[in-house]
């Protein structure tokens, strides 16, 4: 890497931090150049402060897929296996209400059990189906991503933290804000443009509102032609699965009909 390409990279970063990961000051910031009088050595305090690694816009490895969303992550802070992000390996999205039934905890728990081993399972450590999928996802021994709509270095929710740790450490957590950033409602629907993103096809064991982060997802999902998959549910439960397979989801099965259906075979 050049010094020239090396400076930029570390501006870029420099500026995420700066704006806690805000897409819209960090893109102003380099319109109107104001890195250009930034000295040097403050760049370099702020990069070295990281406790995290990042992957940049400009990194020759920035995954492809993400480039295709709305408003790309301009730097990504993360911890753990970089690799799982490579356009060539074989990526799910799981995403889903909080607060779910047994069935919706039956469904998140059989079709992650009957992925591939090589696939990776995509999500966003939130409570409920989130939380169900990376662990089913560790039982069934394959690779896990956590997406956070907090800083990287704040476990949100709390309760999730042995979780946290273990994504962290054997499997890759990433998110657009720095350091211990506190969660914010506004970051979360821009969190879930990276779920989808990484994901080649997104899986929706049960939403309970139209007005969800869930729905936001799946929006996104049309928005770049990702096919989706909802669980069909009772005439009796309180869901809106039957609604969304109504408007044109595709009816979810099983493992195989995703596999199928992406040609991973």
């Amino acid at each position: 890497m050049s010094k020239f390409c090396n400076d930029s990279r570390k501006l870029l970063i420099y500026l995420a931090v700066k704006y806690d990961g805000d897409f819209t000051k960090i893109l102003t910031a380099l319109q109107l150049k104001e890195d250009i009088d930034t000295p040097y050595e403050v760049v370099e305090e702020v990069y070295q402060s990281l406790k995290c690694k990042t992957i940049t816009f400009l990194d020759y490895d920035y995954p492809e897929r993400l480039k295709k969303i709305y408003r790309p992550p301009l730097v990504l802070f993360y911890y753990g296996d970089i690799s799982l992000l490579s356009d060539d390996k074989k990526t799910y999205g799981v995403v889903g209400s909080r607060k779910y039934s047994e069935y919706g905890k039956a469904v998140t728990e059989k079709i992650v059990s009957e992925m591939p081993k090589d696939s990776i399972l995509v999500s966003g450590l939130a409570r409920g189906i989130d939380c169900l999928a990376h662990k089913e996802a560790l039982n069934n021994h394959t690779r896990t991503i956590a997406v956070l709509g907090s800083g990287i270095d704040n476990c949100y929710p709390s309760e999730n933290a042995n979780l946290y740790e273990t994504i962290k450490k054997e499997h890759l957590l990433i998110s657009e804000y720095p350091n211990a950033i506190e969660p914010n409602p506004a970051n979360f629907p821009q969190r879930n443009r990276i779920i989808v993103g990484l994901s080649q096809a997104l899986i929706v064991p049960q939403v309970n509102s139209f007005q969800s982060g869930t729905m936001v997802s799946i929006n996104l999902a049309l928005s770049i032609s990702r096919p989706i998959f909802v669980a069909p549910c009772s005439i009796f439960e309180d869901t809106v699965n039957n609604d969304l397979i109504s408007e044109g989801a595709e009816v979810l099965k099983n493992a195989q009909q995703i596999v199928e259906n992406l040609k991973w075979n």
